[in-house]
């Protein structure tokens, strides 16, 4: 793929495209006249996936996130996407958050001892959502099971991870297994502060190396499938959420790097991209394709100032964008044709 042209299609707690198959078909219709060559829909969201999971099963977990009883809109829109000649790129949103209730929803209810720790031993929350440890074994073990389902038992273009996954929250790490980790690696002797260098510098490097393990994963399964990431941008995505991308991209761990930039002025868009893109050579930035939203704290974007993003990429021989999402979309009739087809 030369250029993508994304689309986010959230779950239905937000959106109702992936409800049904005429909702899929009309979505892909929509997109497909408007340029777009990419989808991105959502399969993993408060502790249930979109299809039908052994994995989940095998786990103690619903089978199924029961707005979709009955119905899998992976192979629907898989198969739509095939008819039409747009890729399909499964997004595990939630990553390693649980639920946003507030014991964790029911991966917690059933896992406990997957539960993240802040430091004052309760369940740790960032961006309205409890998480799972992300440094526990058997939680990457459990992501990566649930990935590599999808990529062996659908058609897909290739897999997502966003700003949570791989992802950690800052005060994250506060659990026994955490810690032993960093003791064993790094020879400290009580536990660290949240603002710690050397904790932050160990974290960060947990979660590039599972991102390493999952991609080796799905390449040997199979080799053409897409490692797609939507990370929250640097330098925030390191401080806050131990994403260390800009070494994501040099190391080759990912095919596609979409940080989410977003903003509601090109000015301020174009300012933030450069920075990031200072870090990367002219063959890197050819494999990043930055999300952009159509609403930004609580401001919907105009359509003159998301095509000013979208032709700053271009000029910046970037590998094209992706749309957060659909829904807002369908709701404010933005195209992006003019742009998509230049």
């Amino acid at each position: 793929m030369k250029q993508i042209r994304g689309i986010w299609i959230p779950d239905g707690s937000h959106c109702d495209t992936l409800t049904t198959k005429a909702g899929i078909q009309r979505a892909l219709d929509v997109v497909q006249a408007q340029g777009f060559n990419t989808v991105f829909p959502a399969v993993w969201n408060r502790g249930h996936t979109a299809f039908p999971s052994a994995v989940m099963e095998s786990h103690g977990f619903a089978v199924q996130d029961p707005q979709y009883a009955g119905f899998d809109p992976l192979e629907e829109i898989v198969q739509a996407g095939k008819s039409r000649g747009i890729a399909v790129i499964p997004w595990f949103e939630y990553g390693f958050a649980s639920s946003p209730d507030p014991d964790g929803g029911m991966i917690l209810r059933t896992k406990p001892a997957w539960a993240a720790r802040a430091p004052d031993g309760t369940l740790c929350r960032h961006g309205s959502l409890v998480w799972m440890n992300s440094l526990h074994p058997e939680v990457q073990s459990f992501l990566t099971e649930l990935i590599l389902e999808v990529v062996r038992n659908y058609s897909v273009a290739g897999v997502q991870g966003d700003d949570r996954l791989p992802a950690m929250p800052r005060h994250a790490g506060y659990d026994a297994i955490s810690q032993q980790l960093y003791r064993d690696a790094c020879g400290a002797s009580s536990p660290p502060r949240i603002s710690d260098a050397n904790w932050t510098a160990f974290r960060c490097a947990q979660m590039s190396q599972y991102l390493g393990r999952l991609a080796r994963a799905v390449k040997t399964l199979k080799p053409d499938c897409l490692m797609s990431m939507a990370p929250a941008p640097m330098p925030h995505g390191k401080s806050d959420l131990m994403q260390e991308s800009h070494h994501w991209l040099r190391a080759g761990l990912v095919d596609w790097l979409h940080p989410q930039i977003y903003r509601n002025h090109a000015a301020a868009y174009s300012r933030d991209l450069r920075i990031m893109l200072a870090h990367w050579t002219d063959e890197q930035r050819a494999k990043v394709a930055p999300g952009l939203s159509l609403i930004w704290n609580q401001r919907p974007v105009s359509e003159k100032q998301l095509v000013k993003m979208l032709m700053d990429n271009q000029r910046l021989a970037l590998g094209g964008g992706v749309i957060f999402h659909y829904g807002l979309l369908a709701e404010t009739r933005h195209l992006t044709r003019r742009v998509w087809r230049r």
